[in-house]
């Protein structure tokens, strides 16, 4: 063949098969689903960030808690040895104050014990 010769028409677009159609819907939907893939990895990322620093703010705060809550418990605990020292304190004044009652009693009946067994004089 010559070069003289015309050449085929390129140009000339032949219809595509059914298999050739299906092979790029096929890789359409296989791109289309990895893009979706990496965009749900993205939203997965910022959720799981966003998810830390929750996670971490909670940890903070009970920590905070625990921390102000062990400062009560011991606050409550001076309180209670205090309420105790003090009890212990009134209670040994009650003892004293009942001693000393018990003594005067003893001697105001001792006291009318020896009044009644005096003769009387009869004078009024």
């Amino acid at each position: 063949m010559s070069d003289a010769q015309p050449k085929e028409n390129l140009s000339l677009v032949r219809p595509m098969s059914a298999e050739e159609i299906i092979f790029i819907q096929l890789r359409d939907l296989k791109e289309e689903f990895r893009d979706s893939r990496k965009e749900l990895n993205a939203r997965m990322d910022r959720i799981e960030n966003r998810m830390d620093k929750i996670e971490a703010k909670i940890d903070t705060v009970r920590k905070e808690l625990n921390a102000r809550m062990d400062k009560q418990d011991a606050r409550i605990d001076k309180l209670d040895a205090k309420i105790d020292r003090l009890e212990e304190k009134v209670n040994a004044k009650f003892n004293r104050q009942d001693e000393k009652i018990n003594k005067l009693l003893t001697k105001l009946i001792s006291s009318r014990r020896k009044s009644i067994r005096r003769p009387s004089t009869g004078i009024s």
